[in-house]
């Protein structure tokens, strides 16, 4: 697991893990969409090589699978790859699963829908794109 960290980028420390717990994970694989059990402590990453889908050795997946995330807030963050890019296929793969996203984790209406995110360094990353409420968007 330390190759995903150092493609990540990110020390694994206290603060990251309550990042991890703090926020559900999700993704689209094989046009399905995944949810993560609540409270994890590790990254989309270290989920996807639990479930078998990459290895240390073969990772390809993670530059095209959309994955993302729900703050505590409630919001929508979602991306591709290690640098967490965003274009117009993981766009309209992303939407395409909005609604499931939104019935089985019963999220608000008024929760925003933000797509990438620039990294900072210091652990509060700020999205490339915002895309308004979910209830524009449905």
């Amino acid at each position: 697991m330390d190759e995903f960290k150092k493609k990540y980028v990110f020390k694994e420390n206290e603060k990251t893990i309550a990042f991890h717990k703090s926020r559900r994970m999700f993704c689209i694989y094989e046009n399905k969409l995944f949810i993560a059990k609540p409270n994890l402590s590790y990254s989309h990453a270290v989920w996807f090589e639990k479930e078998g889908w990459i290895s240390k050795e073969k990772d390809d997946l993670m530059n095209s699978l959309v994955r993302g995330m729900i703050d505590t807030k409630g919001d929508i963050y979602f991306y591709i790859g290690y640098d967490f890019e965003i274009n117009q296929e993981a766009e309209s793969i992303f939407f395409s699963h909005l609604k499931e996203l939104v019935k089985k984790l019963n999220l608000k209406h008024n929760s925003e829908i933000f797509g990438g995110l620039v990294k900072q360094g210091s652990g509060k990353e700020q999205p490339r794109k915002e895309y308004g409420r979910i209830i524009n968007n449905l």
